[in-house]
């Protein structure tokens, strides 16, 4: 039998126990407070407690409005600044709230239309939806609050979390995880999102020029886990992460352009643009919707690369052979990589027509980029190793000044005290 809380009660709750707090400290205060919450939390979730939302008696779990919690005891958390005093003047939604607010929204849409059924398009390895967003966003909130901070690689992250966050979506959509190809796609955005929450919290790091500073002010999403924040500022001033962090920045630096489309998929984009105009879009126009902004490309290189489409386009056919497609045009524009094609994004593979000199060209690019990835694995783990190796010298130099001084001090005491002439 569940325990219902009207949200009422869990106010006057809240504010008896604030009043019980006494004259103490506002630091104090706010630990006791937040103890409150988690308490609360707890009960929700293993209890199976539940809470009133609204004067209609729309009822979600207590955890779906944990924002109502935060208000009620004047604090926050989220990836971002946690400075004193900020939380009681804070008025733009974090991070954490706006994750939540998804969440409740979702709760809402679930308990009046029921699960929401996800599909995969046919060969695209993505969901065409109008809640594919809805269903990336869900994943994103899934992931940061399962997933352990402190696994560096995706290979770090155990199957047992990966199942976690699957039986959380399950909650809110119908989904075949039997169909690989949704497998694929919700472990490809829960690979996305794992290294995005971690690029958040190395922006946060980089805010702080003094380690030690930024080691005492942990981002919200973080704060009251020093260990897990202290083990991220170790990682992030280590030389491996330097140098690697250098090499993806420099990587970043060649990409010529960004597209415009936000957090909908390339596909997403393609499938409402066909379903507003009642006709196919193909690559070539799809290219110029998600790279253009206010009518103007969003770059000189994005514009050049569409007038070099529409160019090989217009190009007249040679007797005897069949004009270019729009995805081998696009490939020879845009070029691309295995498992992404350039301007779809990840996972759609288009077959194309392959010349000799086509299919040669494919495979030495191919052979390129797998010989760039184990490349840079390699001085990945050279890295590690000689930070490895530097550690051990160390130890190994601290070891051999303490034998020094040691032997140092068996000597004057064998000599016994000087003695006066």
């Amino acid at each position: 039998m569940a325990i219902w809380f009207t949200k009422s009660f869990t106010t006057k709750v809240f504010e008896g126990y604030l009043n019980s707090l006494g004259e103490g400290s506002s630091s104090v205060q706010a630990n006791k407070a937040s103890h409150f919450k988690d308490k609360i939390r707890w009960m929700v979730r293993n209890i199976g407690c539940k809470t009133e939302f609204t004067p209609t008696c729309f009822t979600v779990p207590l955890l779906a409005h944990e924002e109502d919690l935060d208000n009620i005891a004047g604090g926050s958390s989220s990836v971002g600044d946690n400075t004193a005093g900020s939380s009681s003047q804070q008025t733009t939604p974090t991070p954490r709230r706006r994750a939540q607010s998804r969440l409740l929204e979702l709760e809402r849409h679930v308990a009046i239309n029921g699960r929401i059924p996800m599909t995969i398009a046919p060969g695209a390895e993505k969901p065409i939806s109008p809640h594919a967003v809805r269903f990336s966003q869900a994943i994103g909130v899934c992931v940061r609050k399962t997933f352990p901070v402190r696994c560096l690689k995706w290979t770090d992250v155990g199957r047992e979390y990966i199942e976690v966050v699957k039986g959380d979506l399950q909650r809110f959509f119908v989904l075949d995880f039997n169909d690989q190809a949704m497998n694929r796609f919700v472990e490809h955005q829960m690979l996305t999102t794992f290294k995005e929450f971690r690029a958040d919290c190395h922006k946060h790091f980089k805010k702080y020029s003094d380690p030690e500073e930024a080691r005492a002010n942990p981002p919200n999403a973080l704060v009251g886990r020093d260990e897990d924040w202290h083990f991220l500022c170790d990682h992030y001033i280590s030389r491996a992460f330097q140098e690697q962090s250098r090499t993806n920045k420099a990587a970043r630096q060649k990409q010529p352009y960004n597209h415009s489309s936000g957090s909908k998929s390339f596909l997403q984009r393609q499938y409402e643009l066909a379903e507003r105009r009642g006709q196919p879009v193909d690559r070539v126009e799809l290219f110029r919707e998600t790279h253009v902004r206010a009518g103007t490309f969003v770059s000189q290189a994005a514009e050049d690369a569409h007038n070099q489409m529409l160019e090989l386009q217009s190009q007249p056919t040679p007797e005897g052979s069949q004009p270019l497609s729009e995805d081998e045009i696009c490939d020879q524009v845009l070029g691309r990589r295995p498992g992404y094609s350039k301007g779809l994004g990840w996972g759609p593979k288009p077959k194309a027509r392959r010349t000799a000199s086509a299919s040669s060209s494919s495979t030495s690019c191919s052979q390129s980029t797998e010989k760039e990835i184990e490349l840079q694995a390699k001085l990945h783990e050279a890295l590690e190793r000689i930070e490895v190796q530097d550690r051990n010298h160390q130890a190994l130099a601290s070891q051999v000044e303490a034998m020094k001084k040691m032997i140092e001090d068996l000597t004057r005491a064998q000599q016994g005290p000087p003695h006066d002439p």
